[in-house]
């Protein structure tokens, strides 16, 4: 079987033949309408990464292992852990809940 790559120009007939085709689905038409805009030079094919200002990397000229103890401060974090689960949640902290009635009617 011979390989053979398709132009530019039959690749943009090809998709607009397909989009032409009311069977296709969302996703289908959102794909050839893709290819369409990378075909035409209206997006890149490769996704790029947002910038984003990086955070300064705290270990980047350690030569040597550093202990655990000096890491990380267990009560710090799990005051952090505390805080986080708390404000994630629905539930108030100290308030007692309980289960108003059964709901199958069954005791």
């Amino acid at each position: 079987m011979e390989y053979t790559r398709m132009s530019t120009k039959d690749m943009l007939q090809y998709c607009d033949e397909a989009l032409a085709w009311e069977e296709f689905g969302p996703v289908d038409i959102f794909f050839f309408e893709s290819v369409k805009r990378i075909l035409l030079g209206q997006c890149s094919a490769v996704e790029m990464p947002a910038e984003q200002e990086e955070e300064p990397d705290e270990l980047a000229g350690v030569t040597a292992p550093i202990p655990a103890e000096e890491l990380l401060d267990y009560e710090e974090s799990s005051t952090q852990l505390e805080n986080a689960v708390e404000a994630e949640t629905f539930f108030e902290n100290g308030t007692d809940y309980s289960v108003a009635g059964n709901p199958d009617g069954k005791e």
